[in-house]
């Protein structure tokens, strides 16, 4: 569009001197055929050369236009050229109404006014002066009102061009806020999934290493569950690629995270070695997918860093359905609480989920042991 608007543009500023070159021929043709000198036709084709310059210097354009006419009219032919230099007169005008600030517009409609007033109405037409003088103040006056007219109409269309690039780049802001927010959220979604899968499997490989020679079948039992927790890793990986790789969204068939798979996750957590509890409180009922999905992320991050930290520990979830929010509970009673400063990427992970919802979360040692993380999801009124 812009550089049609500039193709455009250039062929009107090289229309300038095809105009001008057509004003004053036909002036100097116009002249010769009525009898008069050369000396004069080419004082009556002078009116309209400076409106070459009309676009770039319209003031100074029409000043020369206006001196022209003024010599035309006072040493000039006294038949021929003359619509000709009426026409590079207004034309000259418009220019300067159209291209100049409202005070220079106004001084090129007085400088014209003047003009007309000192020779134009007298020559042209015999009979009241006043009154044409009046009617030709009204041409003026039109021509210059057509020139502001079009360029408060160019002001305006520069203005919403403005506003919509504008738009435009504001668009493309938010647009990339979002994709940033998007790759956060993977980033979330794939250290918990990694972090805990991982975790897991690097305890089940040290226990099926630790009894492998004596009791073959537990070893046989951990490596099962390596199997099934690095298949889990699989599946959760692709769908975070999948993501990545494909605007559409989930192309898995694999369930989402989600509070009601708490069982399968506590199982795992058990094979790996931690003995954990799970209790509810008050109804349960369906929760919201985002604060679904945040609830067993974090549940599953808190249970990692135990797996992690605790040592040799027994671990209690408990979530409890109030009437505004959802509140969770996880409760170590191990010995890794000094290793955690709060400042990892998981517990992070873990406050901005529930700072996503609306809630809050908070992770700390216990006074009588062990490690607790306590979150608070809002929900929507039951």
């Amino acid at each position: 569009m812009r550089a049609l608007r500039y193709v455009i543009a250039r062929a009107v500023g090289l229309g300038d001197p095809v105009v001008a070159a057509l004003l004053a021929g036909t002036a100097l043709l116009d002249v010769l055929t009525s009898g008069e000198s050369l000396f004069k036709a080419a004082i009556a084709a002078a009116v309209a050369v400076p409106l070459v310059a009309r676009r770039r210097a319209p003031m100074t354009a029409l000043a020369l236009v206006v001196a022209a006419s003024y010599v035309a009219l006072a040493w000039g032919p006294d038949v021929g050229g003359r619509l000709q230099g009426l026409i590079a007169l207004n034309l000259a005008l418009y220019s300067v109404a159209a291209h100049c600030a409202r005070g220079r517009a106004i001084a090129g409609a007085a400088l014209v006014a003047a003009l007309v007033l000192l020779f134009e109405v007298p020559r042209l037409v015999e009979g009241d002066r006043l009154a044409n003088v009046a009617g030709e103040w009204l041409v003026v006056g039109g021509v210059w009102l057509l020139g502001r007219w079009v360029r408060q109409r160019r002001r305006g269309t520069a203005d919403l061009e403005a506003h919509a690039a504008q738009l435009e780049a504001d668009r493309d802001a938010r647009a990339r806020a979002a994709v940033a927010d998007e790759r956060a959220r993977i980033a979330r979604e794939m250290h918990d999934a990694v972090a805990h899968s991982v975790s897991v499997m690097v305890l089940q490989a040290g226990a099926a290493e630790q009894v492998m020679s004596v009791a073959p079948e537990r070893a046989r039992a951990a490596l099962v569950t390596i199997q099934d927790t690095g298949r889990e890793a699989i599946v959760e990986l692709r769908r975070m690629l999948g993501l990545l790789r494909d605007d559409a969204g989930d192309s898995s068939l694999d369930p989402q995270p989600s509070i009601a798979r708490l069982d399968a996750l506590l199982e795992q957590v058990r094979s790996a070695g931690l003995a954990v509890e799970l209790s509810v409180e008050g109804e349960p009922r369906r929760l919201p997918a985002g604060v679904d999905r945040s609830a067993y992320r974090v549940v599953q991050e808190a249970l990692t860093n135990t797996l992690k930290h605790a040592g040799p520990a027994h671990a209690q979830v408990t979530l409890r359905y109030r009437a505004q929010a959802l509140e969770l509970e996880v409760l170590d009673d191990g010995r890794g609480a000094a290793s955690l400063d709060g400042g990892g990427f998981g517990l992070l992970g873990m406050r901005e989920r529930a700072a996503l919802y609306g809630g809050a979360l908070d992770a700390g040692p216990r006074p009588d042991g062990g490690y607790g993380v306590r979150a608070r999801l809002p929900l929507e009124p039951a």
